[in-house]
């Protein structure tokens, strides 16, 4: 009998530690937004007139990812749709953004150094600003994700805990009392 009275206090245990877990889980999203959208803030970016998002602060996912679409675009347009792996580390007399890694072909300087191709180094940044764009913009959708989880964990415990209190009624006399039913132990 006492391994039946036991039972149902580990529901409730199990109860109370999904919910505290869900509130850690939620307290940590909340964390995890508050901390990348006060380090967006900080970059005071905003959205040119020709982006998706005009003339708007890049604060939230939306507006950072027609950010780092937008600055690819622009990337791509320099490079005449090369990415940075498909051009050459030198600048060409022609102009050419496709560059070359020869230097005997290469642009000389006025010292007769080969002259770096601006257009793999244009494409270099853009595709650092876009990775650390999109980075926040899945840090703010897991930090959403975290807090509905933790949400949906808080719920879950309150319930298992409710389950274990209606299991210890069913099985002693004095919780049972007090919701006027009949023990399963009497």
């Amino acid at each position: 009998m006492k391994t039946i009275r036991l039972f149902p206090t580990l529901v409730m245990v199990i109860g109370v530690l999904f919910t505290c877990g869900g509130l850690v889980i939620t307290g940590a999203g909340i964390v995890i937004h508050g901390f990348v959208g006060e380090q967006l803030r900080s970059q005071q970016i905003t959205t040119p007139a020709d982006a998706s998002i005009p003339n708007a602060p890049v604060t939230g996912i939306a507006t950072v990812l027609s950010m780092a679409a937008l600055i690819q675009h622009h990337a791509a347009d320099s490079s005449n749709g090369l990415s940075y792996a498909q051009m050459g580390r030198f600048a060409v007399a022609s102009g050419d953004p496709s560059g070359t890694n020869t230097v005997d072909a290469a642009l000389k300087d006025a010292m007769g150094q080969p002259v770096a191709n601006q257009a793999r180094t244009t494409q270099l940044t853009a595709a650092s600003l876009v990775t650390s764009l999109s980075l926040s913009a899945m840090a703010l959708g897991a930090s959403y994700g975290a807090m509905a989880l933790g949400i949906g964990f808080f719920i879950l415990g309150l319930i298992i805990t409710g389950l274990g209190y209606a299991l210890r009624g069913l099985i002693t006399p004095e919780v049972a009392a007090r919701f006027g039913i009949q023990p399963v132990s009497a």
